[in-house]
């Protein structure tokens, strides 16, 4: 054959050992989805609201929650849902995108 006659050390190509599979967090027994993470999202700013509401109690002064670092469309939602619950909703457009920065509640 072609390569009886070889002596020596044989050469090896080198191959990348294979990596480990990275570490799925733990939430469940599942993955994180578009959904969950929307509603977290949803939950903390009812959540900062929820505190504005309550601290402004009392006062005639409207109520200001800035929402500038949430997503447009969970702000639409919550917007949406503070109007069916009655609520005089105004918004103050800020930025480049004409985002929603400023919801005021009266």
């Amino acid at each position: 054959m072609l390569f009886d006659n070889v002596t020596g050390r044989s050469k090896r190509i080198p191959t990348n050992q294979m990596r480990l599979p990275m570490p799925t967090p733990k939430t469940g027994g599942s993955m994180p989805t578009r959904a969950t993470a929307t509603k977290k999202c949803k939950d903390k700013l009812i959540g900062e609201i929820n505190a504005a509401i309550e601290k402004n109690i009392g006062t005639a002064d409207p109520i200001d929650v800035g929402v500038i670092n949430y997503n447009a469309a969970v702000v639409n939602e919550v917007i949406e849902s503070l109007k069916d619950s009655g609520w005089d909703v105004g918004s103050i457009y800020g930025g480049g995108q004409e985002r929603v920065a400023i919801i005021t509640l009266s």
